[in-house]
């Protein structure tokens, strides 16, 4: 699912490097001056001002494995810089993007998607370059809020044995509140990515299963606010 996402940000990147010949010999410092022009996201020219030389090369061999079909799984994922960087922007920056979808989004033709997706992500103020935005684009109109969370769950699995988290609301809540809950739920389990899901039959509050068991956060705060909503 993140081949055409990994393939035109691994362009950009090798593109931008390739115009800085001595990119990897610099200081952290000068890199960042430099990198205040290459219009990536933010975690991403982070991960370049600081990684080495030499593990920038192990890290791109490991993406060129896993954009030609090896299996995550095999690969010492663990140990790579970039794929926790990759994670870290799943689960942040790309993660309050799908927070302020709306709950019929996938239900409209692929047109309507497609412009809503180009609005939502151009608002990104450290916006990715265009193949980068247009492979984001397409994670979004192509793919299920189901599909696009089970693909950032095992991403999570295989890159910091994240735990799996899942949220069950009674109906779609404000951005701004699954915003805090991801938040809290994140202090509590790093490297995860909580997945929201509506449950009708629940009436107020909501249920947390982390790995599967059902836990009790006590957050009454925000059952306050989801039992305020208007149904």
């Amino acid at each position: 699912m993140f081949n055409g996402f990994l393939s035109a940000l691994t362009y950009e990147i090798l593109s931008f490097v390739s115009k800085h010949g001595d990119f990897f010999e610099l200081g952290e410092k000068t890199r960042e001056e430099k990198l205040a022009g290459f219009k990536a996201p933010a975690v991403f020219k982070k991960y370049l001002a600081e990684v080495s030389g030499a593990h920038f090369l192990k890290d791109l061999h490991l993406v060129l494995q896993v954009v030609n079909g090896a299996d995550m799984n095999s690969l010492s994922l663990k140990n790579s810089a970039f794929f926790k960087t990759l994670l870290e922007f799943f689960s942040d920056s790309f993660a309050s993007k799908l927070d302020k979808l709306e709950a019929g989004f996938y239900l409209l033709p692929y047109e309507d998607r497609l412009k809503k997706a180009q609005e939502l992500l151009g608002e990104e103020r450290d916006a990715p370059l265009r193949g980068v935005a247009a492979a984001l684009r397409e994670l979004l109109v192509t793919n299920s809020y189901q599909e696009l969370a089970q693909a950032f769950e095992e991403l999570s699995k295989v890159v910091a044995d994240g735990a799996t988290i899942l949220v069950q609301i009674p109906r779609d809540i404000p951005e701004e509140l699954k915003k805090e809950m991801r938040e809290e739920l994140g202090e509590k389990h790093p490297h995860s990515f909580p997945v929201f899901q509506i449950n009708r039959q629940l009436i107020g509050g909501f249920r947390v299963f982390i790995n599967g068991k059902s836990m009790d956060y006590s957050w009454f705060s925000k059952v306050q606010k989801l039992s305020s909503l208007t149904y």
